[in-house]
């Protein structure tokens, strides 16, 4: 598969600013808010918009990992530059596989959100809407600022309002957030399991 140099460019600009913007977020907001820094919904955004922007399934699920990757140098380059250090194996790991995953399914989801239409469509919109919910949810337990937790959920309960075109695939997305929730949990599960495995290197 050949990628046109522009959609590369974009690809790779977009996914670096991710990362960049994710760690100097991570050192200049609030402790409470610094969480929203180092949380996994926008990556996932940059991927399902990137994805939607391609012509096809393929270039989609490319742009997805793409995505990621460059976030994943972003950050690690700007960890090196502002203290001198670089990321630890086993997280460059984790992360890695998280791309891997994350990136295809994120960047194919924002393709058929785009080119779609009824419950694929509206399935599109309620992956994406489960991911700050679920964050949230799991935010609102871990942090003792539950108002960050909150914020979350509730931008992930704007998704299918933001990005539904009608009333009708609005409410399709509510319903599709529901198994989008239960497959997070899925692979929550498995990305402890992973985490677990890759802290051994």
């Amino acid at each position: 598969m050949t990628v046109p140099a522009r959609r590369l460019g974009l690809i790779a600009v977009v996914g670096l600013l991710v990362g960049v913007a994710t760690q100097i977020g991570q050192g200049i907001l609030p402790d409470g808010l610094s969480q929203a820094a180092n949380a996994i919904s926008p990556w996932l955004l940059a991927a399902f918009l990137l994805g939607s922007r391609m012509p096809d399934r393929r270039s989609a699920a490319f742009a997805g990992i793409g995505a990621l990757a460059f976030a994943l140098i972003g950050y690690y380059a700007m960890v090196q530059l502002r203290f001198g250090y670089g990321g630890s194996k086993n997280s460059l790991v984790l992360w890695g596989i998280a791309a891997l995953i994350g990136g295809p399914v994120f960047g194919v989801a924002g393709w058929t959100w785009r080119f779609g239409s009824g419950w694929r469509r509206a399935g599109a919109i309620g992956l994406m809407a489960a991911v700050p919910i679920a964050e949230g949810l799991y935010l609102s337990r871990i942090l003792a600022e539950p108002a960050v937790g909150v914020g979350f959920v509730a931008v992930g309960l704007l998704v299918p309002l933001v990005f539904g075109r009608t009333m009708g695939e609005r409410g399709r997305a509510y319903v599709a957030v529901l198994p989008a929730l239960a497959l997070g949990a899925i692979g929550y599960i498995a990305f402890l399991w992973l985490a677990t495995l890759t802290s051994m290197l």
